[in-house]
C-alpha cells in the first residue's frame, strides 16, 4: 500500500499538529496492518497467535504491533508505512531547541542506548574527518600511483644499465630508494588521514569507547583522570602534543564525558576545546559528548555556565544520551544528536541507501529501529512539557539533587565526611557494603566503594529504609571498629607532632578526622570574609565542592596544618602541597571561581612558566584561614610558621606562597629569606575583557619564602630546570 493510497481522513490524523493523538495513530497503523503484503514481517502478536497479555501488553495496542523506523528518520518510507518517523522528527526538534541548536539544525535518531549512540557518534566523526580531507586523499592517491609507476619504470631501466657502470647504477639505485621512500611517506600520510585517533579518559570513560574504536579501526589514546573521574587536562595536553608531533596528519576525536557511571564526573569541555585550538599544528578534530546520564539534563544543571548552544559554543559535533537513565523510559533506548553541517559533511559522499523502502539513506547502526521506543520517548518529552519550556524538568532535577544531598547528609552522619563522596549531581559513594545489602538495594560496587544514583525513583522514604538496614549491616560494624582502632593509633603517633600556641590552641597535621570541621571553616572564611570571593557573590553551596576537593587532596598530601580548640573544632588551617603536584581545579563544578583561578594563574606565570620543578624541593602554601571568633590572637602567624616547620621537616627548602590581604603578608618577615615574584591589583585585573574585581581595594602578591635557614635564596635555581 503506497502513501498516496491512504484514506485522507487517516492521513490527516497523522499529519496534523496532534502528534500525541495515539488513538488516531493506532487506527492508522491498524489500517496499514490489514493491507500489509510486501515486507517480511509476520505480525504474530497483532494476529493474536502470540499472546502478550501475560506480559501486560494488551491486544489492540500500539505496543502489540510492529512499528519499524528504517534508516534515516528525516525521510519517510515510500511503501513500508508502519513507521512513526514523524514522531521521531518531532522529538529531535524538541531536543534541538532544548540544546540551543538552530531550527532544523540537528540530525540524529533514536538508538538502543548509550553504546549505540557512541558507536554512531564515532562512525559519523570518522566519516566527517575523512570527508574533510577527501581532496587531499585523492591527491595523495594520484601521487602514490604516479610514484609507483615511476618505481616500476626505474626497476626496468636498472636492468639496462651495464653491471660495470658502477657510478651510473649507484645513482639509479639512489633514485629507486628515494622513490620508495616517497611512496612510503605518502602511504603513511594517507594511513594517518584514514585512521583518526580517539582521546578518552582512561578507566572512567564508558567501556564501550575502546570496543567501538577497535571495531572501527580507530587509534585509541588514553588520558589520565583527576581524582573525581574527570579528564586531567594537563595530561591531555601532554598526550596531545606527543601525538601531534608523532602523527601530524592524524585527525582527532575527543570523547568528553558528561556524567561518568560511578562518580558522575563532567569533563571540562571548554577547557578541552581551548587546548585543541591552541595546540601547535592546529590538528583537525571533533568532540563527541558521551552524556549517557547527565547529558539529558545538561541545559538544566549548566556545568559550563549559561551558554546559548551546547554544540557550537563547546566545539561539540555529536552527543549520545541514554533515555532509560534520564528521563527514565521503561525500555533501553537513547538518542544520538549531531549538528546538521557536521552530519551532512559526513554523508555527502555516501551511496548507502535502501532502495526497497524508497532509497532511504541508512545513517544508523541497526537499520531497523523500534518505533515503540520512539513513541515512548516522544511521550515522555511531551509529558515533561519540554516542547514548551524546561520548568517541569527543572523541578524534577532540583528534587533529585535535594534528595541526593539528603542521602549524603545521612551517610556523613554514619561514616564521617572523609568517607563519603558526593562530587557531582546524582551519584553518592561510600564504603562498600555487604553483598547481601548491595543485592537488596541494587547498589553499584567498585573496589571498596558502593554508589547510589539518586534519580526520580529514589525518595526520602527509600533512603530512610536503606539507612536502617545499613546501620545493621556487618560492613558498618567492621567500619566503626576499624575507625576506633585507627583513631587510637593516630592519637599515639601524633602526640609528639603537636604543639601548643600561646593562646592555648593545639596545632597538628591536617588529618581525615578534621575534614568536616575544616571544610566548614574554609567555606565560611572565604564566602563571608575574603574580599574577592565576596565580591563575586559565591554562595556557601557553590563554594563547597571546591573546598571539599582542596581538603581531600590536602589530607592525602600530608603537608597542611590545623589549629584546634579544646572541643576539637578547627579554628585555623594552612594548606600546603608539593608544587610538582599542585591542585587542579575542575571549574565545571564551581564556574563562579573562574576569575579567581585565572587571577592566581596570571600571578604565578612569571615564576612557574617554562620551569620543571624537582619533587620535594619547592612547596606551595596557598590557603590560610582563621575562624572569625579567633582572630587577633596571632593564630595566622602561628599556623603559618607551623606549616613552614612541617614542610621543612619533609626536606623542602622553599615554598611558593600567594598572599591576598595585608594581614597575611605580615608573616613574611618571619622567614630567613624571601623574594617577591609578582603583584596584581584587584581593581586592574582583566579576565575575558572584563574587570571582575573592579572596586575591590588591594592586591595579591606572590613570594618565594626560604623555610630552611641553612639554604640561601641564591639556591632557588637548584629547585628546577628550564
Amino acid at each position: 500500500m503506497r502513501r498516496e493510497d491512504i484514506p485522507d481522513d487517516l492521513l490527516n490524523s497523522l499529519l496534523d499538529d496532534r502528534i500525541d493523538d495515539y488513538a488516531a495513530l493506532l487506527k492508522h497503523i491498524d489500517q496499514l496492518a490489514q493491507h500489509k503484503l510486501g515486507y517480511p514481517v509476520s505480525l504474530l502478536t497483532y494476529l493474536g497467535i502470540v499472546d502478550n497479555s501475560m506480559l501486560g501488553i494488551l491486544p489492540g495496542s500500539l505496543a502489540n504491533v510492529l512499528l519499524n523506523n528504517v534508516g534515516d528518520p528525516f525521510k519517510d518510507s515510500e511503501t513500508s508505512l508502519m513507521e512513526v518517523k514523524k514522531h521521531e522528527r518531532h522529538l529531535i526538534a524538541i531536543l534541538e531547541k532544548y540544546y540551543g541548536l538552530p531550527k532544523d539544525g540537528a540530525r540524529g535518531y533514536v538508538t538502543t542506548g548509550g553504546t549505540e549512540g557512541n558507536f554512531a557518534g564515532l562512525w559519523w566523526s570518522k566519516r566527517y574527518l575523512i570527508s574533510n580531507d577527501m581532496d587531499t586523499l585523492i591527491k595523495l592517491d594520484d601521487m602514490t600511483k604516479k610514484l609507483t609507476k615511476q618505481e616500476q619504470e626505474l626497476t626496468v631501466a636498472l636492468t639496462k644499465i651495464p653491471l660495470n657502470a658502477y657510478q651510473e647504477r649507484a645513482q639509479h639505485l639512489q633514485k629507486m630508494i628515494d622513490t620508495k621512500n616517497e611512496i612510503a611517506d605518502k602511504k603513511n600520510i594517507t594511513q594517518q588521514l584514514l585512521t583518526p585517533s580517539v582521546f578518552y579518559t582512561k578507566d572512567k570513560t564508558h567501556y564501550s569507547i575502546p570496543k567501538i574504536a577497535e571495531i572501527q579501526r580507530l587509534n585509541i589514546k588514553p588520558v589520565a583522570a583527576n581524582a573525581d573521574g574527570s579528564m586531567d587536562l594537563s595530561n591531555f595536553k601532554k598526550e596531545l602534543l606527543l601525538h601531534v608531533e608523532a602523527h601530524p596528519y592524524s585527525p582527532l576525536i575527543v570523547i568528553a564525558n558528561i556524567g561518568t557511571t560511578i562518580t558522575g564526573a563532567i569533563d571540562d569541555v571548554p577547557g578541552i576545546k581551548k587546548i585543541l585550538d591552541e595546540t601547535k599544528g592546529k590538528p583537525k578534530y571533533t568532540i563527541h559528548m558521551d552524556g549517557a546520564l547527565t547529558g539529558f539534563v545538561l541545559p538544566i544543571i549548566k556545568p559550563f555556565g549559561d551558554i546559548p548552544n551546547y554544540f557550537e559554543a563547546l566545539g561539540v559535533n555529536s552527543l549520545a544520551v541514554s533515555a532509560h537513565k534520564y528521563p527514565g523510559l521503561s525500555q533501553p533506548c537513547g538518542i544520538v544528536l549531531a549538528r546538521r553541517p557536521f552530519f551532512e559533511k559526513a554523508f555527502e559522499k555516501s551511496e548507502r541507501s535502501i532502495d526497497y523502502v524508497g532509497d532511504i539513506l541508512d545513517v544508523t547502526i541497526t537499520g531497523s529501529r523500534s518505533g515503540l521506543n520512539v513513541l515512548m520517548f516522544c511521550n515522555a518529552l511531551r509529558t515533561l512539557k519540554l516542547h514548551k519550556d524546561t520548568s517541569v524538568l527543572k523541578k524534577m532535577v532540583d528534587e533529585n539533587l535535594k534528595t541526593a544531598k539528603y542521602l549524603e547528609e545521612q551517610l556523613v552522619k554514619l561514616y564521617g565526611r572523609a568517607n563519603v563522596s558526593y562530587p557531582f549531581h546524582f551519584n553518592v559513594s561510600f564504603p562498600k557494603t555487604s553483598a547481601a545489602l548491595a543485592k537488596k538495594y541494587q547498589l553499584m560496587l567498585t573496589g571498596g566503594t558502593a554508589t547510589i544514583c539518586v534519580l526520580t525513583n529514589v525518595n526520602k522514604d527509600l533512603i530512610d529504609r536503606f539507612m536502617v538496614d545499613l546501620k545493621l549491616d556487618e560492613s558498618v560494624v567492621n567500619f566503626q571498629n576499624n575507625k576506633e582502632s585507627a583513631m587510637t593509633t593516630k592519637t599515639i603517633s601524633r602526640t609528639n607532632a603537636t604543639q601548643k600556641t600561646k593562646s592555648g590552641y593545639t596545632i597538628t597535621t591536617l588529618g581525615r578526622e578534621h575534614m568536616q570541621s575544616v571544610v566548614d571553616l574554609f567555606i565560611k572564611t572565604f564566602c563571608n570574609d575574603e574580599p574577592i570571593t565576596k565580591h563575586l557573590g559565591i554562595q556557601h553551596h557553590e563554594y563547597e565542592p571546591f573546598a571539599m576537593a582542596v581538603i581531600q587532596k590536602a589530607v592525602k598530601d600530608g603537608l597542611s596544618v590545623v589549629a584546634v580548640d579544646d572541643n576539637n573544632r578547627v579554628v585555623a588551617c594552612e594548606i600546603g602541597e608539593d608544587i610538582t603536584d599542585s591542585f587542579k581545579p575542575n571549574l565545571t563544578l564551581y564556574p563562579k571561581m573562574k576569575p579567581i583561578i585565572a587571577l592566581l594563574e596570571e600571578l604565578s606565570t612569571p615564576f612557574l612558566s617554562n620551569k620543571t620543578f624537582k619533587k620535594g624541593k619547592m612547596a606551595h602554601t596557598w590557603i590560610t584561614m582563621v575562624a572569625a571568633d579567633c582572630r587577633g590572637k596571632g593564630l595566622s602567624t602561628d599556623i603559618d610558621l607551623a606549616s613552614a616547620k612541617l614542610i621543612a621537616s619533609k626536606g623542602y627548602d622553599f615554598t611558593y606562597a600567594e598572599f591576598t590581604s595585608e594581614i597575611s603578608k605580615n608573616v613574611i618577615h618571619h622567614y630567613s629569606s624571601s623574594k617577591k615574584i609578582n603583584e596584581i591589583s584587584y581593581d586592574g585585573f582583566t579576565y575575558k575583557g572584563q574587570k571582575p574585581f573592579q572596586g575591590v581595594k588591594g592586591s595579591t602578591e606572590a613570594y618565594i619564602l626560604g623555610i630552611n635557614p641553612s639554604v640561601k635564596i641564591d639556591a632557588l635555581e637548584d629547585t628546577y630546570t628550564e
